[in-house]
């Protein structure tokens, strides 16, 4: 079964982790890595690379924003692993995207996990009045 990784800066997986679970209850093999100010980031690049290597059937790795410090590390991670088709990293996670990939984490691959993820990215994003007009 796939995982999903939730990282950001500061508590922002957290809260988006909990926010989830208060909407669809307790969903199996998901977790998050906060990176509060002032992380060791070896520690955190050790702690992330041990999630990965933890994900047997492979690991869907949702961070807060492309370019940030827990992008880079997950890249970093993604770039060292022989088995580049266990590991999908998506980045500018929203809680519409963190939703739908938790609906299908028990059933889908990393790569349909991506592309869930992606798509409901996208498409959690509404101009109310473009969409009324």
């Amino acid at each position: 079964m796939s995982k999903i990784l939730l990282l950001s800066h500061g508590n922002l997986a957290r809260e988006v982790w909990a926010t989830s679970r208060l909407v669809l209850g307790t969903v199996s093999n998901v977790e998050y890595l906060t990176l509060p100010s002032g992380t060791d980031l070896t520690k955190y690049e050790t702690d992330i690379r041990h999630k990965v290597e933890e994900a047997e059937d492979g690991i869907l790795i949702l961070t807060d924003i492309f370019g940030g410090t827990p992008f880079i590390t997950a890249s970093r991670i993604y770039a060292s692993l022989e088995d580049k088709e266990r590991m999908e990293i998506v980045t500018g996670m929203n809680l519409a995207m963190v939703l739908q990939v938790f609906n299908f984490v028990e059933s889908a691959s990393v790569k349909e996990l991506k592309t869930i993820a992606v798509a409901a990215g996208v498409e959690g994003i509404v101009d109310l009045k473009e969409r009324v007009e």
